[in-house]
């Protein structure tokens, strides 16, 4: 009898070690992915990230966020590759861009600007 209870006490404190540790972990790493939003040496949304998939093994909160977020990056991803579409088959002329949106077109090689020459490699 004494052997089974304390069998039930170990798995109580494995499942709490383990649930404190994670807990720790995870709220460590969305604190350092908040600071990295500020700080331009760590990567922000890429902790904040790894923090909630830390927390959603063991809260059903920070699952319900993963999957919030997972859902709204998919979207933005979407929303991206139809803009990239849309930039490249409207190569040949302008495309409409609503007034929010920026383009970055990485396609294109930037060239750098001529420099004058000094007066003295200047020939006449």
């Amino acid at each position: 009898m004494m052997a089974v209870e304390m069998r039930a006490v170990g798995r109580f404190l494995v499942r709490g070690t383990r649930r404190a540790a994670l807990t720790v972990v995870g709220f460590a790493l969305v604190v350092l992915g908040i600071a990295g939003l500020v700080l331009p040496v760590l990567p922000g949304w890429v902790l904040i990230i790894a923090g909630f998939a830390v927390l959603s093994r063991e809260y059903a909160w920070a699952h319900s966020a993963l999957a919030f977020a997972r859902r709204h990056a998919a979207r933005g991803g979407a929303g991206l590759r139809s803009l990239v579409r849309r930039r490249r088959r409207g190569a040949e002329g302008e495309v409409d861009l609503p007034s929010d949106d920026v383009l970055i077109d990485l396609t294109v090689p930037v060239t750098p600007p001529e420099t004058p020459l000094h007066e003295s490699e200047r020939t006449a």
